[in-house]
């Protein structure tokens, strides 16, 4: 017999009827709140032009009205995901009887999934739109701009994979790598336009290692008996030594990435991401005890579970959501006003809606997926081969993110110390990634 599942508005209000007392609101409010503001933010940011050959280049707002680069200060809250992520980490590893292995396997298998399916409908989609005779650098525009969310997810996974070890040290030194690891990325930054940029790639790993080391001290309740003073004094500081950082400093104010910086706060992270992931800590921190009484009310608290239950879909789809939106208006000849002028400003909220009108439907229909995944457990997989997907995960999204969909067996792209990849085997090592992860099943193992 068929097995009904119930509507995700029964599903939320069973889930927040069934939340335990000791269960954390406040990160799973800051792990929706966050992907939340990542995909307002991209919605807001993106700047639609007329390009060459008849296609849309996608700007970024930040571009031409640098009086609001103070505002990704408070906006790129990316470290915030990595502490929710580090604190969930911290959690699974102290877990009586939880192996290393099983918490990364558990990592990959809830990204690996969804994101193959993503892939592999992009592949097709960016083919057929290209013999449809769509523009090719309408395709190409739009096909970069989808694929831009996986390196996000390529980090993820990476901190997965060091996660155990990073724990370890912290287990024996809680306030080691909270030290040790700014004064790490601020040497890597020096290799940022020398002959040993490609080290600088490390600072993936070291900024975002940072936001995963104040989970772990969350999780541990090191950082929750520290009082509101201490939170302000860390606000200022943290906002005093951006200023420093930026102003009279080498760092640009924009935590954004943008085209013509000599140095990049985001490509790879810089330490100025770190004094970043401080503030937004701080300051909610000094929000915590309204946060926590206010998500004891049913209707917030439902909204964050829809949410969390959402969050992976919801990653992947966003830009799709609004390249198909720009495409449908494109093709349908609505003009597009100069770029930050009054016109531009009135026409955003319709963007706005376009984008979660199409985003909703490509949620209802990819995440069955994503509930699969969480309903489906852990793979019991070896741990040799819990490394090895995670590896070849890592690889995979890095190139498909660097190279985009269009012009599948074609190097380009972004390139990521003087080397450039195809979408083609990026999408290769993910398939042997998703092959290698039924290893156990296919041989009959039990969990």
């Amino acid at each position: 017999m068929h097995r009904q599942h119930p509507a995700p508005a029964t599903r939320s209000s069973l889930a927040a009827a069934a939340t335990p007392e000791n269960r954390d609101r406040f990160v799973d409010f800051i792990r929706a709140a966050s992907i939340l503001v990542v995909v307002l933010g991209h919605w807001t940011m993106a700047a639609l032009e007329p390009g060459p050959a008849g296609g849309i280049r996608v700007r970024n707002i930040l571009e031409v009205t640098p009086s609001a680069h103070p505002l990704t200060w408070l906006f790129q809250v990316m470290p915030l995901f990595f502490f929710a992520a580090g604190f969930t980490n911290a959690l699974a590893l102290r877990r009586s009887g939880v192996r290393a292995g099983s918490v990364i396997a558990g990592r990959v298998t809830r990204v690996l999934a969804p994101t193959a399916v993503f892939v592999a409908v992009w592949l097709v989609l960016a083919w057929a739109l290209a013999a449809a005779g769509i523009a090719p650098a309408l395709v190409d525009s739009a096909a970069a701009a989808s694929a831009m969310p996986l390196w996000f997810l390529a980090v993820y996974l990476l901190l997965a994979l060091v996660a155990p070890a990073q724990h370890a040290v912290h287990h024996r030194a809680p306030w080691l790598l909270v030290a040790a690891l700014p004064l790490v990325a601020l040497a890597l930054d020096r290799l940022q336009g020398t002959g040993w940029t490609a080290l600088g790639f490390l600072n993936y790993v070291v900024v975002f290692g940072f936001c995963q080391e104040l989970g772990f001290l969350y999780a541990d309740g090191a950082v929750t008996r520290a009082n509101r003073r201490v939170w302000a004094l860390a606000v200022g500081g943290s906002i005093g030594m951006l200023w420093l950082l930026t102003v009279p400093g080498p760092y640009p104010v924009s935590m954004i990435g943008l085209p013509d910086q000599p140095v990049s706060n985001m490509f790879p992270p810089s330490v100025c991401v770190v004094v970043v992931a401080v503030l937004q800590f701080s300051l909610l921190m000094l929000a915590r005890p309204a946060l926590l009484r206010w998500l004891r009310r049913p209707g917030p608290w439902r909204a964050t579970i829809v949410v969390n239950t959402l969050v992976m879909t919801l990653f992947l789809w966003h830009i799709t959501g609004l390249v198909l939106a720009a495409g449908t208006a494109h093709l349908a000849g609505v003009p597009l006003p100069d770029i930050g002028s009054a016109q531009w400003w009135l026409q955003k909220p319709v963007w706005l809606l376009a984008a979660t009108a199409v985003t909703t439907l490509l949620v209802l229909a990819f995440h069955p997926v994503e509930r699969r995944v969480l309903a489906s457990g852990r793979r019991p997989l070896p741990p040799a081969v819990t490394v090895l997907v995670a590896l070849l995960s890592v690889a995979g999204l890095t190139m498909v993110a660097c190279a985009g969909f269009a012009e599948p067996f074609t190097r380009g792209g972004v390139a990521i110390a003087g080397m450039t990849f195809s979408p083609a085997a990026g999408a290769a090592l993910l398939g042997a990634a998703l092959v290698l992860a039924q290893w156990p099943t296919r041989r009959g193992h039990r969990h």
